[in-house]
């Protein structure tokens, strides 16, 4: 796209299913894999039965086993506005909104995933029920997403198909990072995204390690974030970063209209009409389901802003 572009433009990956060839697994069961907690859990074989109850390990999942093992995903798998495997999930047999120790218990799995935060009586019934529990942590780098990958890769005895993966995320970053060869320090682009709600992902956050890996400068990286990388920001300082692209939501929890009506609010408000990126039409919404994948999906996302960014570089 090129500077006059109409200002409207929403990025879409090309998120069709990842499908890597078939790899017999590693032998060596029973085995113990250490989970994100530090946790050591016991295998007696194989799993065959999983039950997943975190997006990340939704996506992650269905790139390496087959479906079949998959007994329960994450209810927010099936919103292709945040999921990049809603075409996927289709037949898989139950479909979680939230976790339910009793729903859970009575699919009899033999591996639950299930994310660092859960509430620690939840996962202590699990367990209590004789069941594995796997507690998972958020990665916000890509070598955290390939590690994640690794470990969720041992403990249902995919190793190669989770090593393939892995090399199949560092080609494409590799491609970009060529592409971007001959982009000079002085060219690099700044980008901030600004939400409903007046924040900013500041340095700590995925959309950080995204901004970098696609050759542009954060321009809220030097301001304090919190624990979550988010950086409070005002109209005021806004205009101060004065950013050359300025990402705003493409989906609203809970609000089908409500990307609609911020972008068109951002792009109206006369305290922001001197914005570079206003001015020049750049202000833009990146798919949901990229922008904050914590999975290999991740690489669309450094993909599509590398190429919104600079389109002369990937002809």
């Amino acid at each position: 796209m090129h500077r006059h572009a109409p200002a409207f433009v929403v990025f879409i990956a090309a998120c069709a299913a990842i499908v890597l060839p078939a790899a017999a697994s590693a032998q060596g069961w029973p085995r113990t894999v250490t989970d994100d907690m530090g946790a050591s859990l016991a295998l007696a074989k194989k799993p065959q039965k999983i039950v997943s109850v975190t997006l990340p390990t939704d996506e992650i999942l269905l790139a390496l086993v087959q479906k079949s093992r998959i007994a329960a995903v994450t209810g927010f798998s099936e919103d292709a506005s945040v999921s990049n495997v809603a075409s996927q999930v289709f037949d898989v047999p139950v479909k979680l909104p939230q976790l339910n120790v009793e729903t859970i218990v009575s699919l009899k799995p033999d591996l639950v995933f299930v994310a660092d935060w859960t509430e620690p009586a939840s996962v202590a019934q699990l367990r209590n029920a004789g069941l594995t529990v796997y507690l998972f942590k958020s990665p916000l780098t890509v070598r955290e997403i390939e590690d994640r990958i690794s470990r969720i890769g041992t403990a249902v005895g995919e190793e190669e198909t989770a090593k393939r993966l892995v090399q199949w995320m560092d080609g494409r970053l590799a491609a970009v990072a060529k592409s971007l060869t001959a982009l000079a320090p002085a060219r690099q682009l700044t980008v901030m995204d600004y939400n409903t709600w007046g924040t900013s992902m500041g340095r700590g956050s995925s959309w950080d390690e995204i901004v970098r890996l696609a050759g542009l400068r954060n321009a809220v990286a030097d301001l304090k974030a919190d624990q979550y990388g988010s950086v409070p920001v005002s109209k005021e300082k806004i205009l101060l970063l004065d950013p050359d692209i300025l990402m705003v939501p493409a989906w609203v929890y809970g609000d089908p209209a409500g990307s609609e009506t911020f972008y068109k609010s951002v792009l109206e408000d006369p305290a922001l009409r001197s914005l570079k990126a206003v001015k020049t039409g750049r202000v833009h919404r990146m798919a949901e389901n990229v922008k904050t994948a914590t999975s290999q999906y991740i690489v669309f996302a450094v993909e599509d802003l590398a190429r919104y960014a600079y389109p002369d570089m990937f002809k």
